[in-house]
């Protein structure tokens, strides 16, 4: 035991916790990247983005490992009505 009384874990985790976490980020001014996310969550924030985003997508491609989703438009500089509109995407 170490001096606060913590002991660091001795074996690993378990397999369920081992690749389960993911990120999204927001680039650019108008793209959306996921990384580590499963084909099944891709589909489920696309649909997402083309049911809340009104200007729809531009493209999507595999992005040095991420999936990134192209959106038409400008949605991060979030003037006008697009500030709306890219709020209730997020």
């Amino acid at each position: 035991m170490s001096k606060n009384g913590w002991n660091p874990p001795t074996e690993p985790p378990p397999a369920y916790s081992l690749h389960q976490h993911a990120c999204i980020t927001l680039n650019s001014s108008d793209r959306f990247r996921l990384i580590r996310f499963p084909s099944t969550i891709i589909d489920v924030i696309r649909q997402a983005i083309t049911t809340s985003w009104p200007r729809g997508l531009q493209r999507e491609e595999d992005y040095s490992g991420a999936y990134e989703f192209k959106l038409s438009g400008n949605p991060w500089w979030g003037q006008g009505d697009e500030a709306i509109s890219s709020r209730v995407l997020m």
